[in-house]
């Protein structure tokens, strides 16, 4: 096969146009039924009652999202799900995500969610979804999925399905410090260690800063288990100060860090205000503002 190589001055126009992109690589929306019949879809997912279990949880659908995106200048935002423990629930969220990208393939990018423990039924989801222009998994909640007491080979086939895919799984992260809030669970930095070395393989996005694990990155073990391993900012205003990207930035590298806003949760607007405030060099917020996520999603 002939290897293409664009022309240098095309590939310059194409990196040119990748380091202006600003990508948010966690956000949310959910079926107008989820929050219709809130109640019902709680009883039949744990997942979805530990984060929607109270009155004044936020919910929002594609026209919420387009409107947050056109109002901060957002380019393009990941419509990741939750970590579903019901199988219907998923494939519900699973559509509206897909339709969602569908509707605005320029802007919105799908995710799909699936618990890897459903074995062969996972791994079906999973090729369903990426037919259908799914371009990653996630996010995944190991507390209420069940991933924490599991034996980690059973992970294995909805895992090697995605790196066969070349699909980056998002999962959901804990600090083993600081404040509680919900859905906030315990998938500490030592249980993402341990998916990350079972899996060396895969593309793992570990959500808000990973609970803390970029900080171990200045020790060699570490930062060589991170090979393959990304860290989004969902939520930081909520459990950060801005520095927090400048930190990470120093322990595993800029290019391993993504701008997340965990939309509706934290405003689009909000976080780019105070991703500003950062401390990174120009180059830095480019790498994490859109650079990162246009390369490991192949945009």
């Amino acid at each position: 096969m002939v290897e293409f190589n664009p022309p240098q001055s095309v590939e310059s126009n194409l990196n040119q146009a990748q380091s202006q992109l600003t990508i948010d690589t966690c956000t949310h929306i959910l079926p107008e039924s989820f929050a219709t019949n809130r109640g019902a879809v709680a009883r039949t997912d744990s997942t979805f009652r530990s984060l929607f279990a109270v009155p004044k949880a936020k919910f929002a659908q594609i026209d919420d999202l387009m409107a947050s995106m056109d109002s901060a200048d957002i380019d393009k935002s990941v419509c990741a799900g939750f970590g579903w423990t019901d199988p219907e629930v998923a494939r519900e969220s699973n559509d509206y995500n897909i339709a969602a990208a569908q509707s605005h393939p320029d802007r919105l990018i799908a995710f799909c969610s699936v618990n890897p423990l459903w074995g062969e039924y996972a791994v079906a989801e999973v090729r369903r979804c990426h037919d259908a222009g799914a371009k990653g998994i996630g996010e995944l909640h190991p507390d209420t999925q069940g991933i924490l007491n599991a034996d980690l080979t059973a992970l294995a086939p909805a895992l090697d399905a995605a790196r066969e895919l070349e699909m980056p799984i998002l999962m959901h992260a804990s600090e083993p410090v600081g404040h509680g809030y919900p859905g906030k669970g315990t998938v500490t930095p030592d249980l993402l260690m341990a998916i990350a070395n079972a899996f060396p393989n895969n593309i793992f996005i570990f959500s808000h800063f990973g609970g803390g694990l970029p900080f171990y990155g200045l020790m060699p073990e570490v930062r060589s288990a991170l090979k393959n391993v990304y860290f989004d900012s969902a939520a930081f205003p909520f459990l950060y100060q801005p520095e927090v990207f400048d930190v990470a930035a120093k322990a595993v590298g800029a290019e391993k860090i993504l701008f997340a806003s965990d939309f509706p949760l934290v405003a689009q607007q909000r976080a780019l205000t105070e991703f500003g405030e950062s401390g990174l060099t120009n180059e830095q917020s480019q790498l994490v503002q859109g650079v990162n996520a246009a390369t490991i999603l192949k945009i």
